[in-house]
């Protein structure tokens, strides 16, 4: 240390830290690791480059392609209705499910089936055996050891959300503001958002590296067809725990168990789809 010290101590100080001694120390310690080395550049950082030409190219084809997603939104509507109301009909739910879709406030959203399904408030009882069980999850979820802290919070934080749920119907049981049409319109309409930044969010972390424009496209189109895919089934099977669990499932389902699913599995095909990416660099990089 003390020789690391000599050494750091004499080298000229940066110009932003002339004016003290100590600052000057530390301005060369925050380069360096913990052993002494020097703190070099991420590989990452290092090795990306970004053409005007590539720049230009993403950006053209970004913007094709959400234009080609935004005009067929009224097609989109009409999937997401037929399929949602097939599946509502064959899980023999109580309400009512007509085929007409509810209009968008905005002109970029797109239109959600016009269903009304028959939810009851929980009761007295099913609030007491909630908070039971929100108490026991929390306690549970201490007693996971350390390789298992992820799950802990992600237990942890259903609890928090499930247990504010709960104390909500116990003060204001007759002011909750939303509706189930409400919950999943507003859900399909959250993936259909999502769906018109995947050539967005893609441009800045895929199409920027030396990939195919092929892998950029199919990248793309392979996420948009996980997400038209799931919608509809997601929204589903929230009607369901809705139908069973009534209104006070819908917190959680919101925030845990909604858009969320949707971004678990966009990231996961990102994930895949740079990694075959990068084994592929690796390969060609290869001394033959």
């Amino acid at each position: 240390m003390s020789k690391l010290l000599r050494r750091l101590l004499g080298r000229p100080a940066p110009p932003d830290f002339r004016h003290s001694l100590q600052h000057s120390v530390l301005g060369e310690l925050q380069h360096h690791g913990h052993r002494g080395g020097r703190i070099a550049m991420h590989r990452s950082i290092w090795g990306l480059q970004l053409p005007r030409q590539r720049l230009f190219k993403g950006l053209l084809l970004a913007t094709l392609l959400t234009a080609v997603l935004a005009s067929q939104i009224d097609a989109a509507g009409q999937l997401w209705g037929r399929q949602l109301l097939w599946w509502l009909e064959r899980l023999e739910l109580s309400g009512r499910f007509p085929a007409a879709l509810h209009p968008a406030d905005l002109p970029f959203l797109i239109a959600t089936p016009a269903l009304e399904l028959f939810v009851d408030l929980p009761s007295p009882r099913t609030l007491a055996f909630n908070a039971i069980g929100v108490v026991a999850l929390w306690w549970a979820a201490g007693l996971l050891p350390d390789a298992g802290r992820p799950a802990m919070y992600l237990l942890r934080l259903a609890a928090l959300i499930h247990g504010a749920a709960v104390l909500f119907f116990v003060l204001w049981p007759a002011s909750f503001p939303h509706t189930a049409r409400e919950h999943v319109g507003n859900g399909l309409q959250q993936i259909w958002v999502l769906m018109l930044l995947t050539p967005w969010i893609h441009l800045p972390t895929f199409w920027f590296f030396e990939v195919s424009w092929w892998a950029r496209l199919g990248v793309t189109l392979l996420t948009w067809a996980w997400l038209l895919l799931l919608a509809p089934l997601l929204y589903a099977l929230h009607a369901l725990v809705l139908h069973h669990a009534g209104l006070l499932a819908m917190p959680l389902l919101h925030l845990l168990f909604g858009v969320m699913v949707a971004i678990i599995g966009f990231v996961a095909i990102y994930g895949w789809a740079i990694s075959l990416a990068n084994a592929r660099t690796l390969r060609r990089l290869e001394p033959r």
